[in-house]
């Protein structure tokens, strides 16, 4: 497996692993297109591009010549705390480090760029995603927020880097 920034050229590939990656949970937390249209299970092209330019690296796992997960990585407004964003993994690739590599990339980037801790927002029903996160060593600092246009909760987890 190899970690590698990804440009332009394969945000189509980078969004197949983005809808493949989310739609495995969308039936069991009653997630669709018309309650919930800002999954990843459901965006357009465009959308990889969108994120990117709100400041955000977007690297990915590739296996042989395939991208097998992907994620985005950028700061927040203070520039200590970054936000790791729309993780996903292909459903046939998982359990195999590549959702553990992409977290490690999240942190190295973010310490490099000055950042102090890493957070990221889960699906708050998705126990079984948060106890992953728990023990790749975030905590559960926010649950239970209702947003509006979610259908389900969202939980806010955070990783400390050690000094």
């Amino acid at each position: 497996m190899a970690l590698l920034d990804i440009g332009p050229a394969r945000y189509g590939e980078c969004l197949d692993v983005l809808h493949r990656g989310f739609a495995t949970d969308t039936a069991a937390y009653g997630i669709t297109a018309d309650n919930t249209p800002s999954n990843p299970a459901f965006w357009a092209e465009g959308q990889v591009a969108a994120v990117v330019a709100k400041g955000f690296q977007l690297y990915a796992a590739q296996r042989g010549d395939a991208l097998v997960g992907c994620a985005f990585v950028g700061p927040s407004s203070d520039w200590q705390v970054w936000s790791l964003r729309h993780l996903a993994v292909l459903p046939d690739a998982r359990h195999q480090g590549h959702g553990e590599a992409l977290v490690a990339e999240a942190v190295r980037r973010a310490r490099a760029g000055g950042g102090v801790r890493l957070k990221i927002g889960i699906v708050g029903e998705n126990t079984r995603l948060a106890d992953w996160y728990h023990r790749l060593g975030f905590v559960t600092v926010d649950a239970g927020n209702q947003y509006p246009g979610l259908v389900f909760t969202v939980d806010h987890l955070e990783l400390a880097f050690d000094s």
